[in-house]
């Protein structure tokens, strides 16, 4: 079960979904690790041979839920923290389970893993060669950003190949098929680095230097130098000199903000919210919740505007995982990772040379993406930390435990609980894709049509809007833009402004901009306007009016 579902994790795409690649993949890997583990220690409890490892390294995992958990008291919004809380939870479950397991067992639970990254890896590199094997990949803009395997993006792809090389290259010495760990690295490697990902290049480049240290072979140092060579020559005849070229000549003009594919709107709105709440952070998965007045905060505090190119305005995650911590989790979350790196490295003795190459492969990702956010990272996280776990001494025996028998009624219970859970937020991600899906198609529709396909949309969301109180800001501005389909703007007006009272986000600004511009409120949609593209100034070619637009343009250049 747990191996189909690694594997599922890394290949599972959901078209209608809203987030496409991300959610399907973690609601299949979680469902799975709450079935697996329910289901197996229950069995274990029941025959008393449940054997759970103990030390700093678990204490110190179990304090993150219960931090996330505690911070809803000051959230701005405690349902994103409550719900983060019990994710994590899911996962240091997981992880615990996973380290009960025998290591040919996770060593199996690898292979999956890196069989379901090859396939993903294999249909971008038929992609890169002019195949186009997924549809999908026609929602993302030209160039490097169409490479997109099944497991997301290149970036995340990238991470999810160079993570698991680790465990391909350690694991696989132990194993009688070692040509088939070194194969699957091989391709993992090649893949990562055809996707072009530079974060991908300092990880490989850190993995490969600790591992060519680490070894005491002439014979197996050469051979890694001589396959490493000929990966980066196919990757360089891909196309990866031109994009290495590229970050060169932006280094030269100081274009760091380019260079860094626009993070610095992340990080700056994470430091604003480390300035305003140091202590005790905006609470778990808050960030995605205040970084849209985070941001405008930082901006009306140094001044100028936001140099994003892309339409897409929005950061879900500050793209660091450690500032995003600290933003949300304050000096408690700086606390927290401190205890964890004492954790870590105090199981190296045992760990062997997993560790290592694990910390050089995961260091620049965690600092530039945010693989503690994704499955495809989580997964190799989760199997590193067990193996680490698995290295401890175990506590006493199941056996010695009294009420085993209700004890396992009650996992197998929330087990069954927690994979509802995840069925049920699939099944609302692909509903609220599909609106989105039929809203776009209701744009392009005749305009004779268009009011009627737009109210369709509308009408399905209104009776379900108040049982939905995560989704409901969302939903509002999906209302809205049906409604300004509808030329009805007093009635976008009212959804926008329900939408951004719940969730200040830029597309609420944004839209209820153009809401008050069709009613000819033309001050309040100056300003408005202004505010929301001052962040983003690739906004100003959505807005249809010339006029409108030259007006916003003007005050965004007065901010430069």
């Amino acid at each position: 079960m747990m191996g189909g579902a690694l594997f599922l994790g890394q290949v599972a795409v959901l078209p209608g979904a809203a987030s496409t690649f991300r959610l399907p993949k973690e609601a299949v890997v979680l469902a799975a690790l709450c079935l697996a583990a329910g289901i197996a220690g229950a069995g274990a409890l029941r025959r008393g041979t449940l054997v759970v490892p103990r030390g700093g390294l678990l204490a110190v995992l179990l304090a993150l839920p219960l931090l996330q958990a505690v911070s809803m008291l000051w959230s701005a919004s405690p349902r994103r923290a409550l719900e983060s809380s019990l994710l994590t939870l899911i996962w240091v479950v997981g992880i615990l389970w996973l380290s009960t397991l025998g290591p040919i067992s996770r060593r199996r639970l690898v292979l999956f893993a890196a069989f379901g990254a090859t396939v993903s890896a294999t249909v971008m590199m038929m992609q890169a060669g002019g195949l186009e094997l997924l549809a999908l990949s026609g929602r993302f803009a030209d160039g490097r950003l169409r490479l997109t395997g099944l497991t997301g993006n290149p970036a995340d792809l990238a991470m999810a190949a160079v993570l698991l090389l680790p465990l391909l290259l350690t694991w696989g010495e132990e194993s009688k098929w070692k040509w088939l760990y070194r194969a699957l690295a091989a391709v993992l490697a090649l893949a990562a680095l055809m996707t072009q990902t530079l974060t991908a290049l300092v990880a490989l480049a850190a993995l490969i230097l600790v591992w060519i240290i680490k070894q005491r072979s002439r014979k197996l140092i050469l051979a890694t130098l001589g396959v490493g060579a000929a990966v980066v020559v196919i990757a360089l005849a891909a196309g990866l000199g031109s994009r290495l070229q590229l970050g060169v000549e932006r280094v030269r003009a100081g274009n760091w903000y380019e260079l860094l594919s626009a993070r610095g709107d992340g990080w700056s709105a994470a430091a604003e919210m480390i300035r305003d709440r140091p202590l005790t952070g905006v609470g778990a998965e808050n960030f995605t919740q205040l970084y849209y007045p985070s941001r405008l905060a930082w901006l009306s505090r140094h001044g100028g505007t936001g140099s994003r190119g892309e339409l897409a305005s929005h950061f879900e995650w500050a793209h660091c995982d450690p500032l995003q911590q600290e933003a949300e989790l304050g000096a408690l979350g700086l606390l927290w990772m401190a205890a964890l790196a004492v954790a870590v490295f105090r199981t190296r003795s045992r760990a062997g040379p997993v560790l290592p190459l694990a910390a050089a492969a995961l260091t620049p990702f965690l600092l530039l993406h945010y693989p503690t956010h994704l499955a495809v990272g989580l997964v190799p996280i989760a199997l590193v930390l067990a193996h680490l776990l698995a290295s401890q001494e175990a506590d006493r025996p199941a056996a010695e435990w009294p009420g085993r028998g209700l004890l396992a009624i009650l996992l197998v219970v929330l087990a069954l609980v927690g994979a509802g859970w995840q069925l049920r937020r699939t099944a609302l991600n692909l509903w609220m894709g599909g609106l989105e899906q039929r809203l776009l198609i209701s744009q392009a529709a005749d305009p004779e049509l268009r009011p009627r396909m737009a109210a369709s949309v509308e009408a399905q969301i209104l009776p379900r809007i108040d049982h939905l109180p995560g989704a409901a800001p969302t939903l509002w501005r999906t209302v809205g833009r049906a409604r300004l389909l509808r030329n009805e703007p007093r009635g976008a007006e009212a959804a926008f402004r329900t939408a951004a009272a719940g969730w200040a986000h830029e597309d609420a600004d944004f839209y209820l901009g153009l809401s008050l511009a069709a009613q000819g409120r033309r001050s309040e949609a100056l300003a408005v306007l202004g505010r929301v593209c001052r962040t983003n100034p690739a906004l100003l070619q959505l807005i249809p009016e010339p006029d409108l637009r030259r007006s916003v343009q003007d005050m965004v250049e007065v901010y430069r």
